[in-house]
C-alpha cells in the first residue's frame, strides 16, 4: 500500500501589528463633539432669534430710548418706558412723558424695532367707536384742495398730546410770522360730552386742560395765545394763567356752566366727529377736507401757510412770502423748534384706542 505523500508548501507569516486606537478615538471624537454642539446651538440661536426679534430687556434698555428720542424730537423732553410685554406678535408699551404733569401712552412697536405705532387701534372695539383715523388716500397737490373767498384752516388737538403741542406751535409760528393768516387759522379740540362731563382721549386732566383752553378761546380771545404759548412750555396750567392774564372768575363761570363750556366744546366735537376727526393734530380745510401737512412740507409755518393760500380763491400778497420750514417741537419744551426732524416718524399723532 503506497503511502499518500502530503506536499508541504512554505507559508509566509505576515505578523500584523495591531494599533491601539483608543486614544485617537477619545482625542478625535471630544472636538467634532464640540464643534457640532457648537453648531446646533448657534443654529437654535439663530432659528429663536428670527422667531423672536429683539428681546424684551433689549427693546426696553436700548432700542426704544434711541426710537422714542428721535421721534420727541426734542432733547428737553424727558421720558420713561414703564412697562413692556408680548401682544399680538408685537410689543407693547407705556410711554410716559415726564413733567409737571406727567403724561402716559400705550404705544406699540414691531419686534424687530423698524415699525413703531405711537397708538392702537384695538380691532375688537371698533364697534365701540363713531370714529376713525382719517388718512387721506394719496397725496394731494394744491389744485386739488377746496377753495373759498375766505379759505379757514382748523387745526384738531388735544391739550397734551406732544404732537397736538406741535401743531399748537406751528399755528402760532404763522400768526407772529404772518399776522394777516390770524383769521384764516383756528384750533379746535378733539374729545366728547358724556352724562354732563367732558371725556379726553388721555384721560380727565387732559378733559379739562381742553374745556379751560376753549372757555379761553371762546370768551377771553386776547388771552388764548398768551396762555397757551405759556402752557406749552411746561404744563402748568395755574401759573400759565396767572402769566396771561386770565380773568379766574369769568373762566371758572365758563368751566362750570353747561351752557358755555360745554356748549363750545360741543361744537367743536361736532366737527371732529362729521370729518372722523379722531387724531391729534388733524388738518381740516374749508369745513370740506381733511388734509395732510406732510403733503406740503411738514409741521411748519411754510407748509400751512402753503394750504391755506391753496384753499383760497384770490391769494394775498402774503402767500408769496416764505415763513419758517423749521418743523416745531414735540411735546412741552423751553424751545419752539425741534432740534432734529426725523422724516419716518414725523408724521406721529396721538389718536384714540
Amino acid at each position: 500500500m503506497r503511502k499518500k505523500i502530503v506536499s508541504h508548501k512554505p507559508t509566509l507569516h505576515t505578523e500584523v501589528k495591531k494599533t491601539d486606537t483608543s486614544e485617537l478615538k477619545t482625542f478625535n471624537k471630544t472636538p467634532v463633539l464640540v464643534v457640532l454642539g457648537l453648531v446646533a446651538v448657534f443654529l437654535v440661536i439663530k432659528i429663536v432669534t428670527m422667531q423672536t426679534g429683539i428681546s424684551m430687556d433689549s427693546m426696553k434698555s436700548k432700542v426704544l430710548p434711541a426710537t422714542i428720542t428721535k421721534v420727541i424730537g426734542n432733547p428737553d423732553q424727558k421720558f420713561k418706558i414703564n412697562t413692556i410685554k408680548e401682544i399680538n406678535g408685537v410689543y407693547e408699551f407705556e410711554l410716559e412723558l415726564l413733567g409737571a404733569t406727567a403724561q402716559k401712552y400705550t404705544s406699540y412697536i414691531t419686534k424687530d424695532g423698524k415699525i413703531l405705532f405711537t397708538s392702537g387701534i384695538k380691532l375688537d372695539d371698533m364697534n365701540k367707536q363713531n370714529t376713525t383715523q382719517p388718512s387721506p388716500a394719496k397725496k394731494v397737490s394744491c389744485d386739488e384742495l377746496p377753495k373759498s373767498e375766505q379759505p379757514k384752516l382748523t387745526a384738531f388737538v388735544v391739550a397734551d398730546c406732544p404732537f397736538g403741542l406741535q401743531m399748537q406751535r406751528v399755528v402760532k409760528k404763522v400768526v407772529s410770522e404772518a399776522p394777516d393768516f390770524a383769521s384764516d387759522l383756528a384750533i379746535k379740540y378733539i374729545g366728547s360730552v358724556e352724562n354732563g362731563k367732558i371725556i379726553s382721549m388721555h384721560g380727565d386732566k387732559e378733559a379739562q386742560e381742553n374745556l379751560k383752553q376753549i372757555c379761553i378761546r371762546d370768551e377771553q380771545t386776547d388771552k388764548y395765545w398768551p396762555y397757551v404759548s405759556c402752557y406749552m412750555q411746561e404744563g402748568k396750567s395755574e401759573e400759565c394763567s396767572t402769566t396771561a392774564g386770565i380773568n379766574k372768575a369769568s373762566l371758572d363761570s365758563c368751566i362750570s356752566d353747561p351752557k358755555r363750556g360745554l356748549a363750545f366744546a360741543q361744537k367743536d366735537f361736532d366737527v371732529a366727529k362729521k370729518f372722523n376727526v379722531s387724531g391729534s393734530p388733524t388738518l381740516l380745510l374749508n369745513d370740506k377736507q381733511v388734509v395732510s401737512e406732510f403733503d406740503f412740507g411738514g409741521r411748519n409755518a411754510n407748509s400751512l401757510k402753503e394750504i391755506v393760500c391753496c384753499g383760497s380763491n384770490s391769494k394775498s400778497e402774503s402767500c408769496g412770502k416764505t415763513l419758517s420750514k423749521t418743523d416745531m417741537a414735540t411735546s412741552y419744551s423751553l424751545t419752539e423748534e425741534a432740534s432734529t426732524t426725523n422724516s419716518s416718524t414725523a408724521a406721529a399723532n396721538c389718536g384714540t384706542n
